[in-house]
């Protein structure tokens, strides 16, 4: 192991012990014995043997052992924690997809190949997305938590296969978010096409001609609050157009030009708002098929065996602006998990 290697173990550790306040106290404890037993060492090594007493040797002996067990268990405690962090079931993060339950944190997951592509690298990182896209994908940190990286991984739509790194950006949520279904997503697609200052790049716009919204439907897309994205009766009048427009938007990459300012959709995405393990190729369905929608209970039971993880779409921030970040570079994503930094 050499010197960067263990400067890294070293800080996975502090960040590992100072998000558990247990494990906070019993280091804190540590070295205020430790500093004891370093002030009585020091009395002991400026005095002569007849003057330093019995009660200050058995001070310094207790002091210097307790600070080494109190230090040691501090990190000890922690790292037992990390690796039986307890998991949010997937039926509670279905549960979650269909009542919209409010996201306090999300987390960004990159997996890259440090040969091939070093700009991907955690510490060279500038946004949380390519720089020209104005929006991003990420997913609810709190439902990944304890899952191994890789795992997280396949469960918000990412390949777990030969994996090198991973590097992750997890942040208390301070900017505005939009479930990525097919309401949210639409949601997006008009904020896109109304920006005045990409209008000259915009040759081809997808709220236009066929796709137009009526008036109901625009002043629906206008409302943001959590419960407008539920699964309820209103929801599901709207769905089905909303899905056939954003299956039409989805399945035809190179045609309109939002594509190049949102996070790519791939093959997992389903327009419910999650990524869908395993995937299937929705361009190649009836859309009809495809978009039905006959209340929350059939669409529980028709997919909540292929859920993975709830998808949201958020402004591509710049990485340094985000208050209360935490980055993380995962070098081992087949055995490290999503750690529990203690953000409830």
């Amino acid at each position: 192991m050499d010197l960067k290697e263990i400067i890294e173990s070293l800080s996975t550790i502090f960040r590992l012990v100072t998000s558990s306040s247990s494990s906070a106290t019993l280091s804190v404890v540590g070295l205020a014995l430790l500093l004891v037993a370093g002030v009585f060492a020091y009395k002991a090594a400026k005095s002569k043997p007849d003057d330093f007493p019995t009660s200050m040797k058995a001070v310094l002996f207790l002091s210097l052992i307790g600070g080494m067990i109190f230090s040691a268990a501090g990190p000890s405690l922690a790292l037992l924690k990390a690796v039986s962090i307890p998991k949010m079931s997937t039926n509670q993060a279905f549960k979650n997809l269909e009542e919209n339950s409010e996201v306090k944190n999300v987390v960004r997951l990159i997996a890259y190949d440090p040969e091939v592509e070093p700009a991907l690298a955690i510490d060279r990182l500038t946004k949380l997305g390519p720089s020209d896209q104005l929006y991003s994908f990420v997913a609810s940190y709190d439902e990944l938590v304890g899952y191994k990286v890789a795992d997280a991984l396949a469960k918000v739509g990412t390949s777990n296969k030969n994996i090198k790194r991973v590097s992750a950006i997890i942040f208390p949520l301070n900017a505005p978010l939009f479930p990525a279904n097919a309401r949210g997503l639409l949601q997006v697609i008009k904020e896109i096409e109304g920006r005045r200052e990409i209008q000259t790049q915009l040759t081809k716009k997808f709220l236009d001609g066929k796709n137009s919204l009526n008036g109901e439907e625009l002043k629906d897309l206008e409302i943001t609050s959590i419960p407008s994205y539920r699964w309820d009766e209103q929801f599901g009048k709207k769905y089905p157009h909303y899905c056939s427009l954003s299956n039409e938007f989805a399945c035809n990459p190179s045609t309109y030009s939002a594509h190049a300012y949102v996070g790519s959709i791939s093959h997992d995405w389903h327009p419910l708002g999650f990524s869908q393990n395993p995937r299937e190729d929705r361009c190649n369905l009836p859309t009809t098929k495809y978009c039905e929608y006959s209340g929350p209970n059939a669409a529980a039971r028709d997919y909540s065996s292929k859920f993975g993880a709830r998808a949201f779409l958020i402004r591509n921030l710049e990485i340094n602006k985000i208050p209360g970040r935490i980055l993380i570079d995962f070098d081992r994503p087949y055995d490290q998990v999503i750690p529990d930094i203690g953000r409830n």
